[in-house]
């Protein structure tokens, strides 16, 4: 990696996120590791219209593009592509990160497919994440956050960093020491930045029953107990009891190929693949093709009018 960390921030100018970015980057910098940092409330960010075009491209060959014109394209370029280090820093707005995040995230499709090497996973990362309504309105930040860096970087180090709205006019001692951790989150990341990628591990918090991967703690029962999975990386474990404390048995193999790995995209992609052969056929039907245009033509349509009571 080139000696420099990309910091994305989805909050507010001079926000909570972008303090603790900026508190990031300097803890990096006291290694000699510096941080540029895209804000992203300044820039033309568009959402995913769901056209299929970066799909349809990938399978003819071509070189993908999005069809959304804006700078979204310029930051996953920055920050999918670009041979170095990565923070994300956002807020938490409905119990998950903003719509700004959520665009960006649900556009990365047609950079990846025009740059698949970054699936290989050789560059390093980190998450921040920033709430003020306490630790009950906060818990999917994290989990939100990791499938956007995932895709292209191995997890060093996240925080969740609560009750935070008064950070950037009142300062008290949680805040400082708020501020604190996420130098020290920096720091991790300049540190694994200079060591070969199969010995960077992950130095954040966690709880006993975290994801190997991901190391968030939230998880989903497929079918039933004894069986859990992560919903983000999809590694499955075994929540075991000895009479007194639970724990859970990962399946540490499909931790070394989870869901966003190189080997699970490639996966996904034969999946998609296979679905849209069927779908050419089916879609010959008359029956279909009626059914089509039934579903078109119903509903009462609305949308607001300026003179509108």
């Amino acid at each position: 990696m080139t000696n420099k960390i990309m910091g994305l921030s989805c909050g507010r100018k001079n926000g909570n996120s972008e303090f603790l970015l900026k508190a990031a980057a300097m803890g990096a910098a006291e290694l000699g590791v510096n941080t540029e940092i895209i804000r992203a409330f300044d820039l033309d960010i568009k959402p995913c219209i769901n056209c299929q075009a970066c799909v349809r491209e990938f399978r003819q060959g071509k070189e993908v593009r999005c069809v959304q014109k804006d700078d979204v394209d310029w930051i996953l370029q920055k920050t999918v592509v670009e041979d170095c280090g990565l923070i994300l820093s956002g807020p938490i707005y409905h119990l998950r990160w903003n719509s700004i995040f959520a665009a960006i995230n649900d556009r990365m499709n047609a950079t990846a497919m025009r740059h698949p090497e970054v699936l290989k996973k050789t560059r390093v990362g980190a998450i921040i994440s920033v709430g003020g309504a306490g630790p009950d309105w906060t818990n999917l930040g994290l989990l939100m956050a990791n499938p956007f860096l995932q895709h292209t970087r191995k997890l060093v180090d996240q925080i969740q960093i609560n009750d935070a709205p008064v950070i950037n006019s009142v300062l008290c001692e949680h805040h400082v020491k708020s501020l604190e951790r996420a130098k020290q989150l920096g720091r991790n990341v300049a540190k694994a930045m200079m060591m070969p990628i199969e010995d960077v591990k992950y130095l954040g918090e966690q709880s006993e029953f975290a994801c190997p991967v991901c190391h968030c703690n939230i998880l989903q029962v497929p079918e039933k107990l004894p069986e859990v999975v992560c919903p983000i990386c999809w590694v499955h474990g075994i929540l075991n009891s000895d009479g007194k404390e639970f724990k859970i048995i990962w399946n540490f193999e499909e931790a070394k190929h989870p869901r966003f790995s190189e080997y699970g995209i490639g996966e996904h992609g034969k999946y998609i693949q296979n679905l849209a052969h069927i779908e050419e056929k089916e879609l010959k039907a008359e029956r279909v093709r009626l059914l089509q245009k039934e579903y078109r033509e119903y509903g009462d349509i609305i949308r607001p009018y300026k003179n509108d009571a």
